[in-house]
């Protein structure tokens, strides 16, 4: 009777110590997982942050009066990388549609360039206000 005691316990024990590993093991896959892809959209957001900021601070204090080329460049850097931070297609082609407008009021004649002005920047607030509310997305 006592040597069934002890084989009982015995069996007990090894089965709750292979329980406790194998409950150790999936613990540790799926928390890497999770905190994997917590600092994936963390990554993902202070990036975009950064660069949305950046795009955003151009946009908003360009002067449209005197274009520079180093602003029109850094837009498009900008944009380029915001670009490929995004999966939202109508913002990206928002982002594209300002690019455009940009362009073609540089190249525009005096007479055309006041309303081209004025629509360039409410497409750049608007622009903007969107990029805001994709990052509160994440």
């Amino acid at each position: 009777m006592l040597n069934i005691s002890f084989a009982l316990a015995g069996q007990i024990a090894r089965n709750a110590l292979v329980g406790a590993i194998a409950t150790k093991v999936v613990d540790t896959f799926i928390t890497n997982k999770v905190n994997n892809k917590n600092d994936q959209k963390k990554w993902l957001r202070t990036t975009k942050l950064e660069a949305f900021s950046k795009l955003s601070q151009e946009i908003l204090s360009i002067d449209l009066n005197e274009l520079k080329p180093e602003s029109i460049r850094s837009i498009k850097e900008y944009s380029a990388k915001a670009i490929l931070l995004l999966d939202d297609r109508r913002l990206m082609n928002q982002i594209e549609d300002y690019l455009t407008s940009l362009i073609n009021l540089d190249k525009s004649s005096e007479d055309r360039s006041k309303d081209l002005k004025k629509i360039l920047d409410k497409k750049g607030i608007d622009l903007v206000m969107n990029l805001n509310k994709n990052l509160k997305k994440l």
